[in-house]
């Protein structure tokens, strides 16, 4: 009897051993980018739609060229309660931004450039902001390390 209760305890302490090995893999936030191209980049150069809660966390801002007198760029967002809006001054080819707008879902984003100096063109504009979702919204799997290795194997 006992031969089998150690057998048991044996079985029971290796599963205890491999339920506490896990892995939790981390969703990237999702990039939201544009390239505006043209004689005179001025305006709404990137409107999108939020789909889900989450943050708007980094921005960079890349210009054609220094502006001389600077230039601005405003990031908009609209919903149902009204909106808010945040400004920042360029005066560089570019600009990290820390804007940290909490986002609902069906908001709108609108980001629009102006440049002061009206005899110097702004001819092209890139721009790249990181939306994290909440994390009710993100798809995060436990795995034990056999099934890690079993995903990987399947090409998951």
């Amino acid at each position: 009897m006992t031969d089998r209760l150690d057998k048991v305890e044996t079985i029971v302490n290796r599963l205890t051993r491999r339920q506490n090995k896990k892995m939790k893999a981390m969703i990237t936030p999702y990039p939201i980018s544009t390239c505006v191209s043209g004689e005179d980049v001025e305006g709404d150069i990137l409107k999108y739609m939020f789909c889900a809660p989450g943050r708007i966390v980094k921005g960079l801002i890349y210009l054609s060229a220094k502006p001389k007198s600077g230039a601005s760029i405003s990031i908009r967002i609209d919903n149902d309660l009204g909106g808010s809006t945040k400004s920042y001054i360029i005066t560089r080819k570019s600009l990290l931004v820390e804007p940290d707008i909490v986002i609902s879902s069906g908001d709108r984003l609108t980001i629009s450039f102006h440049n002061v100096d009206e005899v110097e063109k702004i001819t092209e504009l890139w721009l790249a902001f990181m939306w994290i979702p909440e994390i009710k919204d993100v798809d995060i799997k436990n795995f034990l390390i056999d099934q890690l290795e079993e995903e990987i194997d399947a090409g998951v």
